[in-house]
């Protein structure tokens, strides 16, 4: 804000000096007039340049007020530093406090504690990945040009070293007036440094690794900093005849100052200067078996696989059948009285109420329900039940748990429609810790969706008031050569009417916005602290090109189950369409069709393949001259890169039905194992918030499907 006054100020000099310089050009000889021309354009363009970064300052001082505010309104709640949503938060620490940029006192702020969080102790640095995160990195090594198989994989746990990260990341975002880019790289080293960089990070004072690339490659040193490979067969030549290799998340700041892109050797190398932290360590991974000292110590931190959860039994009407688990968000407060019980056994949709409430409380047992009013749906009948004392989140769990005789067995909280509680209030979700709500688009026009009877206004989303920037990325820079050669890996694109070509690249945008980028810090916050961690991927997604503005201001939310109008923007391809409008558009009411989309259930479908999205991309544009340089009658098409928060991977056997419903990512061998029917459609957002479809062709066009 201070750096924001400061440039009005001298906008406001510049402004009045602009009266006095056109006079005395006046006045002035023909060629002083040409200088004074030429110096007129220099103040203009200063001017405008900084103009447009005061402009950026100011959106900046915005959001982080704003910010500000919701963290003054948690600490007027009694939230303290457990009280966290997540969006600053990392592991009880302030991110904002290496900055400088903390408007709290310390002891006072919501996000955690002042100061760094202590290095941890090297016991509990690693720890061994589950077999579902092995399969991604063995992914990812492909990917990049791995050879071979990983032996083993390993998560490096350092809240300090992500708390550095981020608040390098915030002032690099300060700096450019942008979010700087984010990009994975692989780095070697011998196994006598793997624990010291997972411990300390990558020391900005001690340059690791430049001897041997000296000897290596001598006069080919690109400057002082760390090095990482985008191709890890690069790195393997730095592991000194080792086996083992760290997967690291790098943050690059400004191109040739923050850091250097070596295009024809692949290497990243980060400056740090000011001995910031622009290198993460998130997986240490062994490509190759070992006898070391190292290798035995990382091999005893190794847990056998538990067991998976049993499916669940297949369901038959009347069966006596585990319930299935909820998770946590399921329920919103920390305690309720009210509960929705349904759908209860088939037998009681010919009985009276009095056979309903006993139904209820042999079931409830411990728990005396106070009031019983039954739901009839047709041949279904449910109850919403008032408890005489509340129940916290650990009995609701167990409550879920107990054995019961019904066809579709669900217990939530008061979130069910026709529940006259939630009649004009406002959704709790979007309160809680991860500031959204499934239901906010869905009218449950089919009996198997879940809906949410509670009130979304507008003016709660976390991208209410959202505005975007786009900034055009240079070409060979590093961002834009992993982008080319992310979208050159699944050519050629074959469309829809049979057509074969390989893409050219018009131009490359970075999406600048800040309310959608701090919604996405809240979300990848909160499965953090859920999970311990918080996987990320980058993920293709191909949609109307006009719905893309949409897009790029409020994200990727799943879709609607009701038809668009002609007047409502809408996703998706023709015949495909889904209006982008909520479940309060009076504009949208009719049920979609759901005879040739979505087989997966709704949801946000994305591809680790540009060629599979490409198939979704529709209502191309005219490029201007302005892009391609030259007037051109030809269509461009636009298509989003997306960072992804995906949760926990889980590895699951059988129907998705049958999953245990307390993980945010579902990985699956064999898409055979885990798909229903196209025709029967299911609701997965009662289970998941993500699952993985492994294996799938061009054809078939989906990859990761995102609730």
């Amino acid at each position: 804000k201070r750096q924001a006054e400061a440039l009005q100020n001298e906008e406001c000099e510049l402004l009045a000096s602009f009266p006095e310089a056109l006079e005395a050009r006046r006045e002035a000889p023909q060629s002083i007039q040409k200088i004074s021309r030429r110096k007129g354009r220099q103040r203009r363009n200063k001017f405008k340049e900084r103009t447009e970064l005061a402009k950026r300052l100011r959106e900046k001082a915005g959001v982080l007020e704003r910010e500000a505010q919701v963290l003054s309104e948690l600490a007027e709640k009694g939230g303290g530093a457990t009280g966290s949503t997540g969006s600053g938060r990392m592991g009880g620490f302030c991110a904002l406090f290496p900055l400088g940029a903390c408007p709290f006192e310390d002891g006072k702020c919501p996000r955690g504690a002042h100061g760094e969080p202590p290095v941890p102790d090297e016991d509990k640095l690693l720890v061994w990945t589950s077999r579902a995160k092995q399969r991604l990195l063995q992914q990812k090594w492909q990917d990049a040009g791995g050879q071979g198989q990983l032996v083993g994989a390993w998560q490096v746990q350092n809240p300090r070293l992500e708390l550095l990260l981020r608040a390098t990341e915030s002032d690099f975002g300060a700096t450019l007036g942008a979010g700087s880019d984010v990009i994975d790289g692989w780095h070697g080293t011998a196994e006598a440094n793997v624990l010291s960089i997972a411990q300390h990070g990558f020391d900005p004072k001690r340059r690791c690794g430049q001897a041997d690339l000296e000897k290596l490659h001598p006069g080919r040193v690109y400057g002082a900093g760390e090095y990482f490979a985008k191709d890890p067969q690069v790195s393997v030549t730095y592991a000194r005849d080792g086996a083992f290799m760290f997967l690291c998340k790098l943050v690059l700041g400004k191109a040739d100052v923050d850091h250097t892109w070596v295009s024809h050797t692949k290497y990243y190398v980060l400056k740090q200067r000011d001995c910031r932290i622009q290198a993460l360590p998130l997986f240490l991974v062994q490509f190759l078996p070992s006898q070391g000292s190292l290798a035995s110590r990382l091999q005893a931190l190794r847990t056998c696989d538990a067991a998976q959860p049993s499916a669940l039994a297949v369901r038959q009407p009347g069966a006596l059948r585990p319930c299935e688990a909820r998770r946590d968000a399921g329920m919103a407060a920390a305690a309720t009285r009210h509960l929705w019980l349904g759908w209860l056994s088939p037998a009681l949709r010919s009985q009276d109420d009095d056979a309903v409430a006993e139904d209820v409380a042999a079931f409830l047992q411990g728990h005396r329900p106070a009031q019983v009013v039954p739901e009839r749906n047709g041949a279904r009948v449910g109850a919403f039940v008032l408890l005489e004392r509340p129940i916290g989140k650990q009995e609701f769990r167990e409550l879920q748990r107990r054995p019961y005789q019904g066809r579709y067995r669900i217990s939530v909280d008061d979130q069910q429609p026709g529940n006259p509680r939630s009649q004009g209030c406002v959704c709790p979700r979007l309160t809680g810790p991860s500031r959204y709500c499934r239901g906010w688009n869905l009218r449950g026009h089919r009996t198997w969706q879940w809906v949410c009877s509670f009130a979304h206004p507008p003016e709660r989303r976390p991208t209410h008031g959202a505005t975007y920037r786009l900034e055009p990325l240079t070409t060979g820079s590093a961002k834009y050569d992993d982008i080319a050669m992310e979208l050159s890996r699944s050519a050629p694109f074959i469309s829809a009417d049979g057509h074969c070509g390989t893409p050219r690249i018009v131009a490359v945008y970075r999406v600048d916005n800040p309310l959608l980028a701090s919604a996405y810090e809240e979300r990848r916050g909160f499965l953090h602290d859920k999970q311990g961690f918080a996987m990320e991927k980058e993920l293709w997604h191909g949609t109307n090109c006009k719905a893309i503005p949409e897009l790029l201001t409020h994200g990727l939310q799943p879709p609607s189950d009701t038809c668009p109008s002609d007047a409502c923007p809408v996703s998706g391809r023709k015949g495909l369409c889904t209006t982008l409008c909520g479940a309060g558009c009076a504009h949208c009411r009719e049920a979609h069709c759901w005879g040739r989309c979505h087989m997966y259930g709704l949801g946000v479908y994305m591809a680790d393949l540009a060629q599979k999205s490409h198939r979704y991309v529709r209502e191309p544009a005219r490029p201007s001259a302005s892009v391609l340089g030259r007037s051109s009658t030809r269509q461009v098409y636009s298509m989003l890169r997306c960072r992804v928060a995906l949760g926990n991977p889980f590895l699951i056997e059988g129907n998705l039905l049958k999953a245990d419903g307390m993980h945010d990512f579902c990985w699956c061998q064999d898409p055979s194992e885990m798909l229903e029917s196209c025709s029967e459609q299911f609701n997965l957002a009662k289970g998941h918030d993500a699952f993985y479809v492994r294996g799938l062709s061009g054809a078939q066009k989906v990859d990761y499907v995102l609730e």
